[in-house]
């Protein structure tokens, strides 16, 4: 900040457009990788679905075809030809089970062959030679004997020589537990060739980029299917994936010379994999036009920045320094010379402006002397208010007194009403001025029959009052001064005006919710509806930062100020009245012991 304030203006416009120069750059740079982002994780999102849809279909093809094999295995006809020792029956039997495994075979055109093979290694629904030729091969690849009581998928057989095409196989061991709850009886083996050609429809056309990579993977890294025909049935090496583990994996590998965004996600049902690969940089092609596009703007904003920069740092520097040479040379001169400048935009008024001043600091240096003889007249009359204000502040003292003479008279002419009314008004005098702020509310209520006594004088037989105070009330305590002036309004708006006598009424007691309530209602005149809703928004709406000496109702409102300011809400007062009917004036304050209680 230091270094700010020794910079010249100059300086200062330099680095303003060198900032706005940077901020351009910096947004640019922002905005791409943001937007490189969203592309990327878009593409990520729409492969993620493409392999959740392809394995989708591989699972139901291959739930079909262990579906197929179930059937074939689970027949009653199949249990009954290869439970059965007698060749009589079981030759019988060949012909309906091989029927009904072409049938199952007719419904399902994935299926090249299904087989039953017997205990006796003995072969049912082999209907050509390759069908032999196809499980001579597999039995000598996995050794079948060893899979007894199993369910599986195997990988691809292929023989060169006697296969036209690779054979994919299922195995499920048939038993029977007929005999015995516990023992589990081999019967033989159901063996399903399927094909793979139906795969190559789920795969082919799909091409997110121009050289991305969708293919199908089998347990032994043989590619099944793949989007590029040629790389189907080769071997795929998958040690370029590295230490890549879990269901629905991403990575990047290097891959035909560029880096590829891999997926994977695998089909446990077959042990085998779906891959996904695409090139990084075809992910983001679309973006390298809108780079470019970007960087050329930028550039093109740039210089206009730095072009316009240098213009206006130079319209705003040439008058600018004119104007602090001028103002120099008035300094140390003290001339009459005014600045001319032929200039239309903020300088020129400036320099019209320094002119005007310069013409008011003559006036004024002229009309110094007057200015400072007014000045003096001022002081001289403030100090005066001053001491007029101190003398005519009255001691407490002074009152007391008067009120004791008064009181003397009374008693000398023996008028007790002036000696009560002289007593009385010593009380209140004195409880108005105590120091302290909060009292016990019943001596409140003495101040407010101090009050009455003078009232009863004035206004003889004019009403009456009620009064019901819980007794655990009266050691509670409350703001100075808080009913008092309710009660006075009570009698001087409501019940002087009234023709007849009058009732005043004083209750106070805890409510339920444990808050000390005050009810003071008199059946005098009443407030008229228009004044009492203006009255009633006065309250709603009096801040404790509000001054009201200038308005009507200064006693509610001066009162409704004070609770708030020692209570908050919700305590506060009610108005309610009915004109020629009379006014009740509620009042709320939680219930406090201590002599000043918190705000709340």
């Amino acid at each position: 900040m230091r270094l700010l304030t020794k910079m010249t203006l100059m300086h200062k416009l330099l680095l303003i457009v060198g900032i706005s120069t940077l901020m351009i750059f910096s947004l640019q740079i922002y905005y791409y990788s943001k937007f490189y982002g969203l592309t990327e994780d878009k593409e990520n999102v729409h492969t993620s679905k493409i392999l959740k849809q392809v394995e989708e279909k591989v699972i139901s093809y291959a739930q079909d075809i262990k579906d197929a094999a179930l059937a074939s295995s689970y027949n009653t006809m199949t249990h009954d030809y290869l439970s059965s020792d007698d060749p009589i029956y079981r030759l019988r039997l060949n012909k309906i089970v091989i029927e009904i495994m072409s049938g199952i075979k007719a419904s399902n055109k994935n299926i090249q062959s299904i087989m039953i093979v017997d205990k006796n290694n003995n072969i049912l629904g082999a209907l050509n030679p390759e069908d032999y030729v196809v499980l001579e091969e597999f039995e000598k690849k996995y050794s079948l004997p060893v899979f007894r009581s199993q369910t599986k998928f195997f990988g691809k057989v292929f023989n060169s020589e006697k296969m036209e095409r690779p054979a994919y196989f299922f195995y499920h061991s048939i038993s029977s537990t007929l005999n015995s709850d516990s023992t589990v009886s081999d019967l033989g083996k159901c063996i399903v060739v399927y094909k793979t050609e139906i795969l190559d429809q789920h795969i082919t056309n799909i091409k997110n980029t121009p050289n991305s990579l969708l293919m199908i993977l089998d347990n032994e890294s043989h590619i099944v299917t793949a989007d590029e025909s040629s790389m189907k049935g080769t071997f795929f090496d998958k040690s370029i994936f590295g230490g890549m583990e879990g269901d629905s994996r991403e990575h990047q590998v290097e891959y035909r010379q560029k880096l590829n965004h891999v997926q994977i996600n695998e089909i446990e049902l077959l042990d085998w994999k779906i891959v996904s690969m695409i090139p990084i940089n075809e992910m983001t092609d679309e973006l390298r036009a809108i780079r470019n596009s970007g960087f050329m703007i930028g550039t093109a904003m740039t210089l206009l920045i730095l072009v316009m920069g240098l213009l206006f740092i130079r319209s705003v520097t040439l008058p600018f320094g004119r104007i602090i040479r001028f103002v120099n040379f008035i300094g140390n001169n003290d001339g009459k010379q005014r600045l001319k400048m032929s200039i239309g935009n903020e300088m020129g008024f400036l320099a019209i402006e320094i002119n005007r001043m310069l013409d008011r600091v003559d006036e004024a240096n002229e009309q110094l002397l007057e200015a400072s003889i007014s000045l003096y007249q001022m002081e001289l009359a403030k100090k005066q208010a001053e001491l007029a204000s101190l003398q005519s502040q009255i001691n407490p003292h002074f009152l007391y007194n008067t009120l004791e003479c008064v009181r003397s008279i009374g008693l000398a002419n023996r008028v007790m009403e002036i000696v009560e009314i002289a007593t009385s008004m010593a009380k209140i005098f004195r409880y108005s001025i105590k120091e302290d702020h909060f009292v016990q509310i019943n001596n409140e209520m003495d101040c407010i029959q101090d009050y009455m006594r003078i009232m009863t004088i004035r206004f003889t037989d004019k009403f009456s009052e009620h009064i019901s105070i819980e007794d655990n009330v009266l050691s509670m305590r409350i703001p100075r001064m808080i009913l008092q002036p309710i009660v006075e309004n009570a009698i001087y708006h409501g019940l002087e005006r009234k023709n007849g006598k009058g009732i005043l009424t004083i209750k106070g007691w805890v409510t339920a919710d444990n808050v000390v309530r005050f009810e003071i209602a008199d059946n005098g005149k009443g407030i008229p509806a228009a004044e009492l809703h203006k009255l009633r928004q006065r309250l709603q709406a009096a801040d404790i930062g509000q001054s009201f000496s200038t308005e009507k109702g200064l006693g509610l409102l001066n009162i409704q100020r004070r609770i708030k300011l020692a209570f908050g809400e919700p305590y506060g007062i009610e108005v309610n009245s009915i004109e020629n009917e009379g006014t009740q004036v509620s009042l709320q304050i939680p219930i406090s012991f201590d002599e000043q209680p918190a705000v709340r």
